[in-house]
């Protein structure tokens, strides 16, 4: 869980070096942060294996992770809205959007997609 309270805000765990805190400040993707945080995600699903119920202390930080960064993905281009991630040719950034989407929604089937199949 330590890899989602440091990208969860609401966390004392928070870190300014974290996936979401660099998208936020910076409006960079930092991949390296991004692989720390779906690695978790990979861990806590493998560590629920067979349980029907995911419990709110994990369920709500991971959604508000998810919610926040889709969210913010989608301002990348809408012209009214000054977001924009740096770096990144609009087909990369359609590849990390994707893989994102899928590994969150991979975490709350408790289905992970398999890595050989994700792009980017």
């Amino acid at each position: 869980m330590n890899q989602i309270y440091r990208n969860f805000a609401g966390s004392e765990e928070y870190s300014e070096e974290s996936f979401i805190a660099k998208l936020h400040e910076e409006n960079v993707w930092n991949d390296d942060e991004y692989f720390k945080l779906e690695n978790a995600l990979y861990e806590l699903c493998e560590a629920n294996k067979g349980k029907e119920v995911i419990h709110r202390d994990v369920a709500w930080p991971v959604m508000r992770v998810f919610s926040y960064l889709m969210i913010s993905l989608s301002c990348q281009y809408d012209e009214n809205d000054s977001f924009e991630v740096k770096y990144l040719t609009r087909a990369q950034y359609y590849a990390r959007r994707e893989r994102l989407q899928l590994v969150f929604e991979g975490f709350f089937k408790g289905q992970m997609p398999s890595r050989k199949h994700l792009n980017y």
